[in-house]
This record gives structure tokens, sequence and C-alpha cells, in this order.
């Protein structure tokens, strides 16, 4: 196994969140205590909670799975596991990626087209991606758009890097998974990126190579 990757919905309303905190430990309830939006919270507790679910799956035993973090990211606790993760969630789903590779991102994105995605690609993509997009009709130049956008933030956080650095100089195309162009200052940690769809989410998947 080198990387495998979890989907789940989240089946519980925000109104409940109160009983799902609970079964977090305590430091994951007090880390929680940022997310003062009833929907956020929702998904940071449905993320933790897949994931202590997946790395016991993966371990084949229950452990009070501790989790780091480092500079906002969050962390496995090595002395636990080998494996180093990365989360992602949008709506009702929620997703992570467990890898040997210490470098990998995951980006999941609900499939619902926003009235201004074409603004946010022509400010975050690159120049050849906004314009092949905008030579597309609408609904299927959002399904090219949440496929390139998922990509490159799955890359990001591949590099441990913030969503905002990078995404104008990564650029993909539609007839290959991998990037086209990188950043100079990552071109030493080559990315693999694997990609999946169903009718409610997009998914990305990106490990060093």
């Amino acid at each position: 196994m080198n990387s495998v990757c979890y989907v789940a919905k989240i089946e519980w309303h925000c109104n409940d969140n109160a009983l799902y905190l609970a079964m977090l430990p305590i430091q994951e309830q007090q880390y929680a205590q940022r997310y003062a939006h009833p929907q956020r919270l929702r998904s940071f507790i449905a993320s933790r909670l897949l994931l202590r679910r997946c790395l016991s799956l993966y371990h084949q035993q229950s452990l009070d799975w501790r989790f780091l973090y480092h500079d906002k990211r969050l962390q496995l606790d090595s002395t636990q596991t080998h494996l180093h993760t990365s989360i992602s969630h949008s709506h009702d789903w929620v997703a992570c990626v467990l890898s040997e590779q210490a470098h990998c991102g995951i980006d999941i994105e609900h499939t619902v087209m926003p009235y201004n995605f074409m603004a946010i690609a022509k400010r975050f993509f690159a120049k050849s991606e906004s314009e092949y997009l905008q030579r597309l009709q609408s609904t299927q130049a959002f399904v090219v758009f949440l496929d390139f956008w998922t990509r490159k933030e799955a890359c990001v956080k591949a590099w441990h890097k913030g969503l905002a650095h990078h995404l104008a100089q990564l650029s993909f195309d539609v007839h290959q998974l991998n990037p086209v162009t990188t950043p100079e200052c990552y071109q030493h940690l080559p990315l693999q990126v694997f990609c999946f769809r169903q009718v409610d989410w997009q998914l990305a998947v990106a490990i060093h190579s």
C-alpha cells in the first residue's frame, strides 16, 4: 500500500454536532472551538471521525489516534503510524487520504455550479486554462473547472502550502492528469495525480512520485 483515499457522506444535521463532537478526544474538542459556524464545525467533526476510522481499518486495531498540528496542517503521530494524511470536505462530503508519502494532498468538491466560477477561473487559473474554459458551453466549462480546481488544490496541499499559493503557476489540461507546468520551487517534488468523480462530488489526490 502506498496510498488509499476514503470518501464518506455526513449523515447528521448540524443540530446534532454536540453529540458527535463528544466522540472526539478532549484535545480535538478544544481545537473545534475555533469553528463558530455550525456547517464548518460539522465538517471538522466528520473529517476527524472519518480519519480515525480509516486509521483503525488500515492498522486493524482501534487506538486513541493522536493528531498534531504544525502551521495549521494536520499531522499524524509518528509514534502510532508511519502514514501521512490530507483531508478535505465540501457540503455533505468528507474525504481523506492515507499515504506512505509525506507529500500527499486531497480535495473534494460538491458538484453544484456557483454562478461566479468563470470569474474564479480568471483570477486563479493559468491563462491557458481560463481561455480553454471560455471556449466551452457553461455546463461543460463547469465540469472542466471543477476538474482543474480539485487537481490544483490537491497539489498545493501536497506541497504543504495554503490554497492561495501558486495556483496560476500550476496548470493542467484535459489530456493528462499530472501538471503541465509547476512552480520552479516545487519541481523537485513531482506529483502524480488521480481523479475520481461521482454524481455529487469531484475528487483529486496528489502524491509525490
